[in-house]
């Protein structure tokens, strides 16, 4: 499972299969977000993608920005998701490979996206 995720996050189509997205299965739902991110990352980008989603959201795939359409783990906007070829889910995984997936396109790796953030309060 976790080398789908993989392959996925950083295609440079569609980061995600829509049946991944737009899907809420049980088993997904399930599934921790911080061990997807954890799997996927080396031991500094799991710490600094920790960082960065601690800031932006703690973690809680339900949170909003009250002032933008930003929401869940790591706060995209919907113009993010809609350039990613995404759709918000309520999916903590899903959130967290989107997350991934917009990291890697615009910073490269979680650790500069996290030096970005800590320059400008936000990535």
């Amino acid at each position: 499972m976790t080398s789908m995720f993989v392959n996925a996050a950083f295609a440079p189509q569609p980061a995600v299969p829509a049946t991944v997205i737009y899907e809420e299965r049980p088993a997904l739902m399930q599934v921790n977000p911080k061990q997807i991110a954890r799997e996927l990352l080396t031991k500094k980008q799991f710490a600094c993608f920790t960082k960065l989603v601690g800031k932006e959201s703690a973690w809680n795939p339900k949170a909003k920005n009250p002032k933008s359409s930003a929401r869940g783990i790591g706060q995209l906007l919907k113009k993010t998701y809609e350039g990613l070829g995404m759709k918000h889910s309520d999916s903590g995984v899903a959130q967290t490979v989107a997350t991934l997936a917009y990291i890697h396109r615009r910073h490269q790796t979680p650790c500069a996206a996290w030096k970005h953030f800590q320059r400008h309060n936000w990535y």
